[in-house]
């Protein structure tokens, strides 16, 4: 972790620029030689940090040392953020000579907000970059002391091969092999000339199925019995599949389905006169009848034949007729460590001192069970085995409760916002977020239940208990999931997950870097007013939880990069919003409760949902993530709420954006401010004109002339995915809708003043076509299928496809549509149309006289 939090500081100094700092910041004399000596100390740390991680587990003074370098780290960190946003801020300051009056004047009220106290936080900010590099260069002078060396060179990650899992006898095991052996190698005859029974029972995962199968593969009994048989029965006991199992391993014979009657008599004749020693592992259930049955055929063995069932239930193994029941224990403190370091440290004997100590730990927790020992010991190894730059990131995932679903999409994002993707903001770094989510996920692992995306992309994944504990454990504390009745003890939590958000020593946590509501239900907090303490917050997470007011103060949070409220019960929605610089995952999404805004916003309509938005949001450039964008304040009140304009700078967004009120735009020329075409990563966008209410209180088809010249201003880049443009009162769309090569879904709603489709059918990619009340379109032809008159005509000598991808195809509430044609085509000319389609709707055509031929 500290190698991580390094790196990332010393990325910040990489992008910064020392001349611009001084000029702007106006901070302490010498701060390009204070700033410059950090660098080279902290590569200096840097190089000795793998070293210093290994020996703190045996050396406590490594341990403190390790532990003041992240703390110094951690406040770096800060430091540098804080002087960074300073700089922006500063660009802030310097208002648009072609802004409308009204933005001038919040620009300077923004002015006076950020920079009240100007000259006192500049030289604050000096004093502590001057403060860090003291402290930094005395922990450097030590490292020395420690005999740290350089970074060794990276070893790869070796594979996990059978012979690792395959010791859970070699340790703890060999008295009850020997009990077992002397049971089946005895010299006594038959009792009443039956087959003995031989029952190993214990709890699961103490090892019984690899100690019966250790037995079978020795030596001594494959030269003492004429078959060894092993059949895996579980649960429901199926006595024919078990039957032919058993002939098939005796005889090599396959057989076929007969009735029961015929099976139990070729049972009985494929091991007549023959020792064998048949295994029957994992018994659940019984039916005593049948396995009468099959036990009296398997009485026809030879003297000193034996079976061996293995069962968690001693009623199932006396059932059985057991001569002999043997219990399997757990193993001792001293097998466990022996099993836990022959797997954890497989071929790397040379990191076992310098991770003794918390192996020995992870040993104990396994309580003497031979699965849990393997699994925790095959993650230590796996773990050991990962990249630095992975590490953070898969310990960062016990921030969340057990049993969650861990969404790909989000879990990225809380990477991004702790600054584990680097803090590059010219970088994809969602992309490299994905890459270090499928490493984790499918190249080692980790996680289980994977979900995809039509793609093949993975989109969530669950995280097994026991990895949950595990990494819970590897946090050292930093991580907690506090419950409801539980009281926080662990005052340097740095990332806390709370079913109790109302606790107000919550908010006494300095060090906090994450805050998030847990559960799924409504988490009361009744103290948020005291979030403003919470300076080092980078993550505040309040998704489902009971907020009613969201305090203005939270533009104290300078290092806030993850904010939702998605799913709250918000009534105000504070201004200073817009002054979160390094903000970058804004979601709003689902405040139905909202009632009221600030006057300066506007009103709520009467579905009490999000209608408005605060001026300003163009602020915040680092924005990557934004579900909504409403524009507007509404006709009341005229001027008020968010410009297109604000969109202009924000290109970093990714994933889904809805722009709503695009009504509210003036013109075309304005439309274009929103500069959409610099948007490369945004996969989805949603055009929204108006909403459902103003919508249907319009008539049925009045159009709207401005609404053609902006839509015709907002093209999207081409790598656009997915498109929806709804309550769009224009006659015609833009032809740019036909140039989305990328397109893979379409959806047109409520547009009852079309009237006529674009050309769509040339688009490569387009999968799902979805027209809804269209009331206007009359007449769907050639200029549906995007084929130019020379391509139809009958002199045409060529083959062509239209919606050559396209799977669904759906015509809901086309009122007036009366006619559905295909271009012409003869022998010459061929057209294929819709070769992939495997669903059509069509509902509510009423005037549709029929479909093509």
């Amino acid at each position: 972790m500290a190698e991580t939090l390094i790196s990332v500081v010393l990325e910040q100094l990489g992008t910064i620029a020392i001349s611009e700092l001084v000029k702007e910041v106006e901070l302490l004399a010498g701060v390009e030689e204070e700033v410059e000596s950090l660098i080279g100390t902290l590569t200096l740390i840097q190089g000795v940090l793998e070293d210093a991680e290994q020996k703190q587990v045996t050396n406590k003074a490594v341990k403190f040392w390790l532990d003041k370098i992240k703390e110094i780290s951690y406040d770096a960190e800060d430091v540098l953020d804080e002087w960074n946003t300073r700089i922006l801020i500063s660009k802030l300051l310097q208002p648009d000579v072609n802004a409308p009056v009204k933005e001038k004047v919040r620009s300077h009220l923004f002015n006076f907000f950020c920079c009240a106290k100007p000259i006192v936080i500049r030289h604050d900010i000096g004093v502590k970059i001057r403060e860090l590099n003291e402290q930094l260069e005395g922990l450097a002078k030590k490292k020395d002391m420690f005999n740290l060396t350089e970074n060794r060179s990276q070893r790869e990650s070796l594979p996990m091969t059978s012979s690792i899992f395959d010791v859970s006898v070699i340790y703890g095991r060999h008295v009850d092999n020997q009990v077992i052996m002397s049971k089946l190698m005895g010299e006594a005859s038959h009792h009443d000339s039956k087959v003995p029974v031989i029952s190993i029972v214990g709890t699961g995962g103490l090892g019984k199925t690899t100690l019966a199968k250790l037995i079978l593969n020795d030596e001594e009994v494959i030269n003492h019995f004429e078959k060894q048989i092993c059949v895996c029965v579980s649960d429901p006991f199926d006595y024919q599949k078990v039957a032919k199992q058993i002939i098939e391993k005796a005889t090599g014979n396959v057989i076929d389905s007969v009735d029961w009657e015929t099976l139990n008599r070729s049972l009985s004749e494929s091991i007549q006169g023959k020792r064998f020693v048949l295994v029957l592992d994992d018994v659940w259930s019984l039916n005593g009848e049948i396995w009468k049955q099959l036990k009296t055929s398997l009485d026809g063995g030879a003297i000193g034949s034996r079976i061996i069932i293995t069962t968690r239930d001693k009623k199932i193994a006396e059932r059985m007729g057991s001569t002999f029941i043997h219990w399997l224990r757990q193993l001792s403190d001293d097998d466990s460590w022996l099993m836990f370091r022959r797997i954890a440290f497989w071929q790397r004997e040379d990191d076992l001192e310098n991770f003794q100590g918390i192996a020995l730990d992870i040993a104990k927790r396994c309580r003497g069970v031979p699965l849990l020992i393997r699994i925790l010991a095959s993650m230590l190894f796996s773990y050991n085995a990962l990249p630095a730059k992975l590490k953070p990131c898969l310990v960062y995932c016990a921030i969340l409760p057990k049993d969650s679903r861990i969404k790909k999409k989000k879990m990225v994002e809380l990477w991004m916002a702790q600054g584990f993707l680097g803090s590059d903001g010219r970088k994809d770094l969602e992309i490299e977020g994905g890459h270090y989510f499928d490493d984790l996920a499918m190249m080692r692992s980790f996680f289980q239940d994977l979900k995809e995306d039509s793609k093949g992309n993975i989109t969530s994944c669950m995280m097994h208990d026991l990895l949950h504990d595990f990494l819970q454990f590897l946090s050292k504390g930093e991580t907690c999931i506090l419950n409801e009745d539980e009281e926080l003890e662990n005052v340097n939590v740095r990332h806390l997950t709370t079913f109790a958000s109302d606790k107000p020593s919550i908010y006494e946590l300095k060090k906090l870097r994450t805050l998030r509501s847990g559960g799924y239900y409504r988490n009361k907090i009744t103290c948020l007013g005291l979030i403003h303490q919470l300076t080092s917050l980078r993550v505040l997470d309040l998704c489902n939880s009971d907020v009613e007011e969201f305090p203005s103060e939270v533009a104290r949070l300078l290092h806030l990069r993850y904010l939702n409220l998605s799913y709250t019960k918000l009534k105000e929605l504070p201004e200073t919003i817009c002054n979160l610089l390094n903000l970058q995952t804004l979601n709003l999404e689902f405040c139905h409760m909202l009632v009221k805004l600030p006057k300066e916003i506007g009103k709520l309509s009467s579905t009490k949902s999000l209608t408005y938005l605060p001026t300003g949001l163009g602020k915040l450039s680092c924005l990557r993530t934004l579900f909504k964008f409403i524009i507007g304040g509404g006709d009341e009140i005229e001027g008020e709420g968010c410009n297109i304009r604000e969109l202009e700078v924000l290109n970093n967004l990714q994933g889904k954006l809805q722009i709503s009120n695009l009504g509210q735009v003036a013109n075309a020329n304005e439309a274009k401010e929103a500069n959409l075409e610099k948007k490369k990563n945004l996969q989805s966008l949603i055009l929204s004109f108006r909403t459902y209410e103003e919508a249907a209180t319009q008539q049925r088809r009045t159009i709207i002339y401005g609404d053609e010249g902006i839509l015709e201003g907002v093209v999207p880049h081409t790598n656009l995915e997915e498109l929806k443009v709804e309550f769009y009162k224009g006659t015609k769309l833009p032809d740019w809708i036909s140039l989305l090569s990328h397109l893979v879904k379409l959806e047109l709603y409520s547009l009852k003043s079309l009237l006529q489709l674009p050309a769509l059918g040339k688009l490569p990619f387009l999968e799902i076509l979805d027209l809804y009340t269209l009331w206007s379109v009359k007449h769907i032809g050639e200029e549906f299928y995007g084929l130019s008159s020379s391509c139809v005509g009958r002199d045409s000598v060529q083959q062509q496809i239209v919606f050559p991808k396209l799977k669904k195809l759906k015509f809901l509430g086309l009122e007036n549509l009366e006619e559905w044609d295909l271009p012409y085509q003869n022998d010459t000319n061929k057209i294929d149309f819709f070769p992939n389609l495997v669903e059509l709707e069509i509902s509510y055509c009423f005037e549709l006289q029929g479909l093509p031929s």
